[in-house]
């Protein structure tokens, strides 16, 4: 269901988007915002690839463009999500049939999932492949702050006495620290301005630490040794530009 309204949310911002270009005609080399809203798949590697397996994430980001000019520079962040995880840190908590028991004597419906956020500022250059300067192969790199954690979905009927609000911090395993991205692939800002876009490739490092001070599945601090966390992307998104100048050529029909 998550995916399939991340799916719709994009087909009805890239509606918006056209509506919003309605006058098209101009060209695109004015001045203004990128709006930017996009979705993909990714998976982990690095120390990362020893919690998590793979997963989808959402990127957003807000960029500005001067005049006749094909780089930008802005914010953007990427949030991801999953459910491929490989460290059991309620392990402790299970029966030997597996099961982890609520406060209803019965056995509780508790998911461990994974969660992953990137924030940071951000430049990109679209090096063109033909007459429109603003459509071509597009870098972007970015520098921030990456968190990671262990995210433990309860169940919805009945809690669990260890997993309460004050406690569930001791098992998440919350890493961060300071992280690059880097993307490659096609960016369009059409000269008609109705199909702004973009695909391609992003890798994430980052070079995070434990940021818990107890980690209750092994009754100790987490280890003090930094991680390099890696994740791989493929990612598509729209484009919605806010032009702040006049145009500069008039395309007739």
């Amino acid at each position: 269901m998550l995916r399939t309204w991340l799916f719709l949310t994009l087909c009805i911002c890239f509606a918006t988007a056209l509506a919003a270009q309605g006058l098209a005609g101009e060209r695109n080399l004015d001045r203004g915002v990128l709006v930017q809203l996009g979705y993909g798949p990714f998976s982990s590697a690095g120390d990362l690839g020893d919690r998590f397996g793979g997963g989808f994430s959402l990127d957003a980001g807000a960029y500005w463009t001067p005049d006749n000019q094909a780089f930008e520079f802005g914010l953007r962040a990427q949030y991801g999500f999953g459910d491929q995880v490989k460290e059991d840190v309620l392990a402790g908590l299970r029966t030997d049939q597996g099961f982890i028991i609520g406060n209803q004597r019965d056995p509780a419906d508790v998911q461990l999932r994974q969660r992953q956020l990137f924030v940071g500022p951000s430049a990109g250059l679209t090096l063109a492949l033909g007459e429109n300067r603003r459509a071509g192969v597009h870098l972007k790199t970015s520098v921030g702050y990456l968190w990671h954690r262990i995210r433990i979905q309860g169940d919805v009927v009945q809690g669990v006495a260890p997993l309460a609000d004050e406690l569930v911090g001791g098992y998440d395993r919350l890493a961060g620290g300071p992280a690059v991205h880097q993307f490659v692939g096609y960016q369009q800002l059409a000269r008609d301005r109705l199909l702004n876009f973009y695909v391609g490739v992003d890798a994430t490092v980052g070079f995070t630490n434990n940021r818990r001070g107890f980690d209750i599945p092994t009754g100790a601090a987490p280890p003090a040794g930094g991680r390099t966390d890696v994740i791989l992307a493929a990612r598509a998104g729209i484009i919605l530009p806010l032009y702040l100048g006049e145009g500069r050529e008039i395309f007739y029909k």
